[in-house]
């Protein structure tokens, strides 16, 4: 990755990132229909650093945030009812981040769906 230019860095980031997540939905929901119906309505998957100033953690650190943006309110209870497998899971793939957040599709992201096959 050191030889790419950043654009192409961040891209190939994101598609590792966006991998990770599928694995980690696909382990923790063996059927396909259920990982496929999670896929479906999972809008993003972000790991970025927050900016903002966390109590209790040191200001020279990058504070990073695990988000998953999602459609659909009967997939995002089944995500947090299921929160800690899948920390674990992304963990597991290698991810790193201090806070983990599920948060409801708006407006024009609620158009987008990485994770469905074309």
């Amino acid at each position: 990755m050191e030889s790419l230019d950043a654009d192409s860095a961040k891209l190939l980031q994101i598609a590792a990132n966006n991998a990770k997540y599928r694995q980690a939905v696909e382990s923790i929901w063996k059927d396909s229909d259920a990982s496929g119906l999670i896929l479906a309505h999972t809008n993003a998957f972000y790991v970025r650093v927050d900016e903002l100033p966390k109590k209790g953690f040191p200001a020279d650190a990058d504070y990073v945030v695990c988000e998953v943006c999602v459609d659909d309110a009967l997939v995002r209870s089944e995500l947090d009812a299921h929160r800690e497998l899948l920390q674990f899971a992304l963990r597991s793939n290698g991810l790193r981040f201090e806070e983990f957040r599920i948060i409801p599709a708006r407006h024009g992201m609620r158009s987008r769906h990485p994770f469905v096959d074309r």
